[in-house]
């Protein structure tokens, strides 16, 4: 046929004086548009062009009389009683389904003879009632749940005969479809199958459910298979087939007779989607026997004639070659015109089209000849005949027609590792585009709000049925003993993703012929598809719209965008040659400027600094420094020149047809065959029109934008890195990704978890196996033995899957168009800092963004692709950190929770030893930046999203005490906690840079650590609150007796989750304080050079105290909560709170400046908390002769264990935990035994009593020693300072203190001056 077709080319026109005969165009036109008739035409049998109209008339009236004949003959023989075919009969049931009003029902025949005995409904067309459901945009009979669990019955019913429809299923969820009765009465809590009179089939949860009874039936579905629902009214059953295979029947005896009639019903939960067919196209597996409720149209057998005719026109050189050797060229365009003006108008209709034409054209295009040159020439003969032989409108239509069918029949293909169906219909597409003028036709009308499956074509769905795939041959079982594991899975994988490759080179070839512009040279870019893009994300992201569910799953999109990048990153190279400022891809941003001119359309989206009004208003000066001008009012931003020409071409669509979505001028001025310039009257009128309905239609922008200058001025500083169009596209994908994708990126991390899981529980099996050898264990060994069998399958099953996602979804060029998103992301942000205030004009989500992409490059991708070989892999490595230090305290982002966003990520990325060490190679200008950043202050007022204290409490792991790197017992734990191949790291050099801060910078340091102190003197008193109403709680007999979670209802686990979080954020502040305390001891210890040390030191002995003796003392809350062991609380524990606290009081005594340890010393006795059995409990030493002191002998250290989350064993002393060295027992032993000798010599010393009136009044624990200046109030000097940590005011009238004034003792000192005073012990 290929052969045949290259001959009609349009060449030969040109110089021919080939006629043919009258005899031979008769003989031809006789074969190729056959009557069954023996009629003659006007008494003569001879046909030429002159008659032909006349004569296809003739054939087709005969093909109708015939189908009606037979038709009739067969209604006839089947009806069983008269009276049920009566029209009485049937107006009765008219009256009682739809009522008085309704019973004027047009029966439009489906074929000549008007039969449709059994139904009932208003026409031939069979659609939905009224619904409370979302419609798919552009296909009416495509529900979306919108609520909890809602239904829709058909407009149709039938009462006898045989009936089917088919479901495309949108979504693999939880939809229950099948056949309900006017009687049933839906709601939120009951849909199809739910009533006694309605049957459904549910393949998510793999029953069937009739008056809300569930049976086991059928299998499960997935998104796009295809459900046949199927009713036998003669038989009484109800059964149901999934993708053409029979489940058998499922429902029997139904009740049938008069009043009793079946609507179509399906019920969906929320965000379902499900694409009804009734008969509007052909099914895709039709059962004999069973009619449609929508019987094909009524020029169905007008488009299959026509069809055949062309049909044989194409092949006639290989069935009739001497008859073809007499046809001349204009003969054969002859023939084609009469065809194609026939047969274009019918082809509007779908059924018509997926029926007859469809499968016509799809034969041109052989896959197995798709090497060849002239592949496409048959294809583009036929489409270009279509063109130019019909009506315009008419032929846009059927190109959209066909366009959608091919879309759907991709998206609902078997899936087979061969990809025969998806290469084929794949191939036939990329000949459409590949055709001017279809192209051209694709690119105006078929936008995303038509076609929302548009990205599914981009998608190699994944299959859960890999027997039926063929992925069980391609990859069979992967843990057999008598193979290697590893190389079968990576032989199939190869093959696999061989295969895939192909597929999606296709795809890539499509993408780029959608977003190039058919009408110019290859540079120019497809105006319409961007304008399309754009307005589909606003609808799925916007938060002011009412909610828009998205038809394709974010796994659809992500493919879509995979291919979309592709084009862009190709695009963006390709131009960076065509103008000076343009750059490569590897270099590319987006630039600021596009975040204030709105120059890209970012509708609602959040930005950095807040409401875009406030930002235009508050930087208005900023942005006349740019040549941006903001005034207030209604309108819009101001246009470009090409969006004007935009919407002068879509006014121009709208002003004739209402349809149309518009375009760019290219389409208007482009087209070859087009007249348009001569309506330019009428573009003016209506433009002009269009505007004025805009400015009524309330429509109110409050702020107009406008540039001074165009951003491609050569003068212009801020020059465009590329097109602005592929900058628009660009910025798409990320929000696409950050709002959309990334939520659904993890699915192959999970696969990978559960295979893990499974290998452990096989190993484990295994070795029990080896252990059962006696033979009164046969029966032991054959149980373990087909649970091996039953977890092989299963892990063989997750190994293919995973097999499937790594080279569909997580393949390597996925990995590498991610992390060029990354690049560009982080290149944005901090090209945006620069600006200055400018930057807070951009996009929340980019922010967003960049955390998501690297989480999602380093957990999601990795191992399977590896992280560390993508390209500049350094040096991007090092912007992003940089990226995360410079805004994850920035305070031009006013959103706490992208702040906190982003110092989590800073928290995951140092637990990577290849990590720390990038951080560690920042230039010292970004590690300064980077580490002072650090140490910012707590925001007071949302201490529950202050995660500063994870960094640096992450950072301390490996150096702090019980938690030292160099203890192998410990690295051990590590390397299995964090499941990391490399050994754990210590940055020695990011820890010097934090000592150096704190030493140089006073003001900083007192800020950070008395911030520290608040929060956790804030959350431990919070923590002890909680665990009070707990064990409230407990006595109450809230708890059942077997301890589970399930007896915790929701407020209970939520309580419970408050009291973990608030156990571990006391736990890392503590770490936090210890590393303060080791890394910079001058913070609190150095007080003549530091006014705020002794005030640091003494809160930090307070708040150590005061959580010892919380925990240490005998029946406190916390003991009997440990000991309980209540669910949801095995992290609380006595081990975390003592290792740190052992840390701080070891790091603070242990001083080389013997009046720095004396200073330390002195501040924990003398704070009211202190208590040496406190301390003593860290390592039981209570039981020593108090005159532990006098000897320096150890005693040996007994057996030692590791220390987990369960409870299995009561907390005694740190030395029996093997994560806590000999060294530090040792250590903390001395320590101890020096807290009791100076304990011992304090309380030989005699008190001396101070005199009330000259007592501080606001801790009644020192003596009056300053007074404040100008209010001249007094108190203590270490009350004072206390306040003036946080704010400097006076106590009593809130006044400034400008200054301290020293008071003179009124009684003998206490305490020496350079020792502290006894502090209150309520702080």
């Amino acid at each position: 046929m290929a052969a045949t077709l290259s001959l009609l080319g349009w060449s030969e026109f040109i110089g021919t004086k080939k006629k043919c005969s009258a005899e031979f165009v008769n003989e031809i036109l006789q074969t190729l548009f056959p009557c069954k008739t023996d009629e003659s035409l006007s008494g003569r049998n001879t046909i030429g062009f002159y008659n032909l109209d006349n004569h296809i008339n003739r054939a087709l009236n005969g093909l109708i009389t015939n189908h009606s004949n037979i038709a009739s003959s067969s209604t006839a023989s089947s009806s069983k009683s008269p009276s049920n075919s009566s029209g009485r009969h049937k107006s009765g049931y008219m009256k009682v389904f739809f009522g008085e009003k309704k019973q004027k029902c047009v029966h439009t025949p489906a074929h000549a003879d008007g039969s449709i005995d059994g139904r009932l409904g208003n026409s031939n067309e069979v659609g939905l009632q009224s619904h409370p459901l979302d419609n798919v945009p552009g296909d009416n009979l495509a529900v979306i749940g919108s609520n909890n669990f809602q239904s829709v019955k058909a407009s149709h019913c039938v009462y006898k005969g045989k009936w089917m429809y088919e479901v495309l299923l949108g979504t693999p969820g939880l939809m229950q479809l099948g056949w309900c009765t006017s009687q049933c009465k839906f709601n939120r809590e009951e849909g199809v199958g739910d009533t006694k009179s309605s049957f459904a089939y549910d393949g998510y949860r793999e029953t069937k459910w009739n008056a809300r009874s569930s049976t086991k039936y059928g299998e499960a579905w997935e998104a796009d298979d295809i459900v046949t629902c199927l009713l036998d009214l003669d038989n009484r059953t109800v059964s149901f087939a999934l993708n053409g295979k029979d489940l058998g029947i499922a429902f029997d005896n139904i009740a049938t007779g008069p009043g009793v009639a079946y609507f179509p019903g399906l019920s969906l939960a929320y965000k379902e989607v499900a694409y009804c067919n009734f008969g509007l196209r052909p099914f895709r597996h039709p059962v004999p026997g069973y009619r449609p409720l929508q019987s094909p149209p009524n020029d169905s057998y007008e488009a299959e004639y026509l069809t055949n005719s062309l049909n044989a026109l194409a092949s006639i050189a290989e069935t009739k070659s001497a008859l073809y050797s007499h046809l001349d060229p204009v003969s054969k365009h002859i023939i084609f015109a009469h065809i194609f003006q026939r047969l274009v108008p019918v082809l509007k209709t779908l059924y018509n089209v997926e029926a007859y034409f469809l499968p016509f054209l799809l034969s041109l295009c052989d896959v197995r000849n798709r090497k060849e040159e002239n592949f496409y020439e048959d294809l583009h003969i036929m489409l270009s005949c279509l063109w130019q032989y019909s009506e315009a409108r008419e032929a846009r239509d059927c190109i959209n027609n066909i366009f959608g069918s091919v879309l759907r029949k991709y998206r609902s293909s078997p899936v087979h590792v061969d990809f025969i169906l998806q290469t084929q219909y794949l191939t036939f597409m990329l000949g459409l585009f590949k055709h001017k003028q279809t192209r051209r036709n694709l690119a105006l009308h078929c936008s995303f709000d038509r076609q929302a499956e548009i990205p599914a074509l981009f998608c190699i769905k994944q299959v859960s049925k890999h027997r039926e795939a063929g992925l069980s041959e391609l990859i069979p079982m992967v843990w057999a003993q008598d193979r290697d594991p590893k190389a079968t899975y990576e032989r199939g994988y190869e093959k696999l993703k061989e295969k895939m490759d192909e597929i999606k080179q296709l795809q890539r070839e499509i993408m780029e012929l959608m977003v190039l512009d058919g009408n110019h040279n290859n540079f120019a870019i497809n105006g319409a598809l961007v304008k399309y893009f754009r307005k589909y994300i606003e609808n799925i992201v916007s938060t002011t719209r009412p909610e828009h569910t998205m038809v394709c799953h974010p796994m659809v999109l992500h493919a879509f965008i995979q291919h979309l990048l592709d084009v862009i990153r190709k695009l963006w190279d390709q131009y960076a040659a065509t103008k000076p400022n343009y750059v490569h891809s590897s270099e590319g941003f987006i630039p600021t400027e596009v975040f204030y001119t709105d120059s890209i359309d970012y509708f609602d989206l959040q930005r950095v600094g807040g409401l875009k009004s406030y930002l235009f208003s508050e930087y208005k000066d900023e942005l006349a420094k740019e040549g941006v001008s903001v005034v207030r009012g209604r309108g819009g931003r101001r246009s470009t020149s090409e969006e004007n020409t935009w919407n002068e071409h879509n006014a121009f669509l709208q002003f004739f047809d209402e349809e149309a979505a518009g375009s760019s001028l290219s389409s208007l001025t482009r087209d070859d065959d087009s007249d348009l310039d001569s309506f330019n009257p009428v573009l003016r009128l209506a433009r002009a029109l269009l505007n004025q309905s805009n400015k009524m239609s309330g429509r109110d922008r409050s702020i107009t934008v406008s540039r001074k200058r165009s951003p491609s001025d050569e003068g212009d500083a801020d020059k465009l890195p590329t097109k602005i169009q592929l900058i628009e596209l660009t910025d798409g994908c990320l929000l696409l990704f950050s709002n959309i994708i990334y939520q659904h990126m993890d699915k192959i991390h999970s696969t990978r978890t559960k295979i893990v899981e499974y290998a452990t529980a096989l190993n484990d099996i295994e070795l029990k196996i080896k252990k059962c050898q006696n033979s009164d264990q046969d029966d032991v060994r054959q149980t373990l033995s087909q649970s091996h069998n039953v977890l092989l399958r299963h892990m063989t099953e997750l190994c293919r899957s995973i097999a499937w996602l790594k080279a569909s979804v997580y393949a390597p060029e996925s990995q590498f168009n991610l992390w060029w998103l990354l690049q560009v992301c982080v290149r944005t942000a901090h090209s945006a800092s620069a600006k200055g205030n400018l930057f807070t004009f951009m996009p929340e989500f980019y922010l967003t963004a960049a955390s998501r992409l690297y989480k999602c490059l380093r957990e999601y991708f990795a191992p399977s692709q590896s992280f560390e070989k993508l390209p500049d892999f350094q040096p991007t490595l090092m912007q992003f950190i940089h990226f995360l230090s410079l805004f994850h305290c920035d305070s031009r982002v006013v959103n706490n929770d992208v702040k906190t966003m982003l110092a989590n990520t800073i928290t995951t990325f140092i637990t990577y030893p290849m990590q720390l060490r990038a951080i560690e190679a920042l230039p010292d200008e970004h590690l300064h930046t980077f580490v002072r950043n650090l140490l910012y202050a707590y925001d007071e007022d949302k201490p529950w999203t202050s995660v500063g204290h994870r960094l640096l409490a992450t950072l301390w792991r490996g150096s702090g005490f019980a938690m030292r790197y160099d203890h192998p017992p410990y690295v051990a734990k590590v390397k299995n906690l964090l499941n990391r191949e490399h050994d754990p790291y210590v940055p020695k050099k990011l820890l010097s840079y934090v000592s150096d801060l704190l030493l140089k910078e006073p003001v900083l340091a007192g800020k950070f650590v008395y911030s520290i102190l608040e929060h956790l003197n804030w959350s431990f008193s919070e923590f002890v609150s909680q665990l009070q109403e707990v064990q409230q709680q407990n006595s109450r007999g809230s708890y059942n007796a077997s301890g589970l979670l399930a007896s915790l209802d929701a407020q209970a686990l939520r309580q419970l989750r408050i009291v973990d979080m608030l156990f571990e954020l006391s736990v890392s502040l503590m770490r936090v304080l210890e590393l303060t305390v080791a890394l910079a001891p001058a913070v609190f210890l150095d007080w003549p050079n530091r006014d705020t040390a002794e005030t640091l030191a003494i809160c930090l002995v307070q708040c150590t105290n005061q959580i010892l003796s919380r925990v240490t003392l005998k029946g406190n809350v916390f003991e009997k909560i440990v000991s309980g062991k209540r669910p949801g609380l095995s992290s609380l524990q006595h081990y975390p709170l003592m290792t740190a606290a052992a840390g701080i009081l070891q790091n603070l005594l242990e001083q080389s400046d013997s009046e720095w340890s004396k200073r330390a010393t002195d501040v924990i006795l003398f704070d009211p908390g202190f208590s040496i059995k406190h301390v003593e409990f860290l390592l039981n030493m209570g039981g020593d002769s108090e005159s532990g002191h006098m000897t320096d002998a150890s005693p040996p250290r007994g057996p030692t264990m590791p220390y987990q989350r369960s409870k299995d064993r009561r907390f005694v002393s740190l030395e029996d935990y093997e994560e806590v060295m000999d060294e530090e027992v040792i250590n903390l032993r001395q320590t101890i035994r020096h807290l009791r000798e100076a304990v011992r010599i304090a309380s030989e010393k005699t008190e001396q009593a101070m005199d009330e009136e000259t007592l501080c009044t606001i801790c009644y624990a020192n003596e009056v020693s300053v007074e404040f200046y100008p209010c001249r109030h007094t108190s203590c000097r270490w009350c004072i300072k206390l306040k003036m940590m946080s704010a400097k005011e006076c106590f009593y009238c809130k006044a400034p203190v400008e200054r301290l004034i020293d008071i003179p003792p009124r009684s003998p000192a206490l305490n020496p001056p350079d020792q502290p005073g006894p502090s209150h012990s309520s702080h």
